[in-house]
């Protein structure tokens, strides 16, 4: 191979490093920026709250449970804001539990650029803040397609080891954002390896024996059902449960036989 050829090689290298990285960003943080407060959303109950972290400013929904309920701290899934997840934010409210939801850097009037590595340190400082937030209850981790990863690293981070959550709940886990993305961009296989937000759940939850509820469509076509069931069966959780909600996608677990499956978990707590 001549010079001319290997340099030309490696230009090619440079620019699909440099693509890959700028479809990754768009491709996993297609946030919504804009604010919206939580009574224009339809969720009064809650208050918008100012949190710093990492030199950043994060919009966090928040409300106090009522007594004897645990508060849930909730990650959201990669398209859209806070806002989008209100109808879910007032039935929590309507049964009375707290709720504390973080907005992704670059999402919902949150400042910063979002990565894992971001995030990831901002679910730690908030988890670390909850009770300053919403007072001294058991802690619910809920995760949402991109949000069951911050979850479960939140949840196995060394930094919490002393205090973890009470219970865990994935609605539509994956393995691992390379993994996701070999199921829908399988052309792009030989590039994941520079991913840098890979989000790497099932390295992390064979760590969490918490109570764990697991809920995914069967006919998820983003995030197949297969994934849901291999991080159910890597978590060591003696009190686990998985329900498959027949016929569902990706953006509607929420069905009634879901909500029945997660209140009677969340009802334990």
């Amino acid at each position: 191979m001549t010079l001319k050829t290997l340099g030309i090689t490696a230009l090619l290298g440079l620019a699909s490093f440099a693509l890959l990285g700028k479809f990754e960003q768009s491709m996993v943080y297609p946030l919504d920026p804009a604010e919206v407060s939580p009574a224009d959303a339809g969720v009064p109950q809650m208050q918008a709250v100012r949190f710093a972290s990492g030199g950043e400013t994060l919009v966090l929904w928040v409300a106090k449970p009522g007594d004897g309920k645990p508060v849930i701290l909730y990650f959201h899934g990669n398209a859209g804001n806070l806002a989008n997840r209100a109808p879910r934010f007032a039935e929590f409210r309507k049964r009375g539990y707290g709720v504390v939801a973080m907005a992704y850097r670059g999402s919902s009037g949150s400042s910063g650029r979002p990565s894992q590595k971001a995030i990831l340190k901002d679910a730690i400082n908030v988890y670390k803040a909850l009770p300053d937030l919403a007072g001294d209850a058991p802690v619910i981790l809920y995760g949402e397609s991109l949000g069951t990863g911050v979850a479960v690293l939140t949840a196995d981070s060394p930094e919490l080891k002393g205090t973890p959550p009470a219970a865990i709940v994935l609605e539509s886990p994956y393995t691992s954002l390379t993994e996701v993305t070999r199921h829908v961009y399988p052309v792009l296989t030989p590039l994941l390896f520079i991913m840098k937000n890979k989000w790497p759940s099932i390295r992390h939850i064979g760590n969490l024996d918490i109570p764990l509820l697991v809920l995914h469509g069967t006919d998820d076509p983003l995030i197949p059902i297969e994934m849901g069931r291999e991080m159910f069966d890597a978590s060591p959780a003696t009190d686990k449960t998985f329900f498959a909600v027949q016929g569902a996608g990706h953006n509607d677990v929420w069905q009634t036989d879901a909500k029945v499956a997660l209140y009677a978990f969340l009802n334990r707590f």
